[in-house]
């Protein structure tokens, strides 16, 4: 009996052994993908919620040029953008997936719990514009994909082009675009005093970002393209500060910290 115990024991090991060893190791030479959500802010709006049910990815590679669709591993969530300001990010999707593959679009289906609330903290419910029923689709990644390298994509939505009114119905239709984390260059500054309730506008060509500063008066922008920018710091009307422009030029991947710190608004006396 006890030779037969251990002629079991014997077997039933070497049959753990064999299945563990045969368990597929997903991370293994494999990328790993991360997908991200912040926001450039709107100036008439306080809260705006976005409800995403499902997100999916254009991914190709050198056997399949035409590439295909693939939802991410994602339960779906709702998201105050207002709170995702000045390089804030919160983490969508983080997942092994197959290297050598390029990401060139993502897709993001929304739910129907979008809404805003204004300046007058009134609550609003947005509908969603007819032609995006099916789906956001944010194109122009290209995102590599590389074995045992995290990569990270950006999706930024922009508040401010992204809500409509319409015989008094509101509607969602997201302004995003989409970029690998470590894309472009970036702009980061400060600005005083917080007396002056200022907001930060930057512009290049048919491109428009805004933020407010958080309470140290620190303001960030990323994922710009290189070239010149206009740099808008712009008092509230009623503080009786005066607003400063100016512009500066990114070179390709630059981290542009602007001086002086901080760049202090002039007071006009009324």
């Amino acid at each position: 009996m006890k030779s037969n115990f251990y002629t079991y024991y014997l077997i039933i090991l070497t049959i753990i052994l064999f299945t563990g060893c045969n368990i597929e190791d997903v991370s293994e030479n494999a990328a790993r993908l991360r997908i991200k959500l912040t926001d450039a802010t709107s100036l008439t709006l306080k809260e705006l919620h976005v409800d995403i049910n499902e997100i999916s990815i254009f991914a190709t590679d050198s056997t399949n040029i035409e590439g295909e669709w693939i939802t991410l591993d994602y339960s779906g969530g709702e998201y105050n953008l207002l709170t995702l300001l000045n390089g804030k990010t919160v983490q969508l999707v983080d997942q092994y997936f197959p290297s050598y593959k390029k990401i060139e679009k993502i897709k993001i289906i929304l739910g129907n719990n979008n809404r805003i609330v204004t300046i007058t903290d009134a609550p609003v419910p947005l509908q969603l514009s007819p032609e995006i029923i099916d789906g956001v689709v944010i194109e122009n990644i290209n995102a590599d994909l590389a074995t045992n390298v995290i990569s990270s994509i950006i999706i930024d939505i922009n508040a401010a082009l992204s809500i409509r009114e319409i015989n008094g119905n509101w509607f969602l239709r997201p302004s995003a675009r989409a970029f690998p984390e470590t894309y472009g260059a970036s702009i980061k500054g400060y600005v005083a005093p917080i007396e002056a309730n200022p907001y930060v506008a930057i512009i290049q060509e048919t491109d428009t970002f805004f933020t407010f500063p958080d309470p140290d008066g620190m303001f960030y922008f990323f994922g710009l393209n290189e070239g010149a920018w206009d740099i808008y710091l712009i008092a509230n009307p009623e503080s009786n500060y005066r607003d400063t422009v100016f512009t500066d030029t990114l070179s390709y991947g630059q981290k542009l910290e602007l001086t002086p710190r901080p760049i202090r608004l002039v007071f006009d006396a009324p």
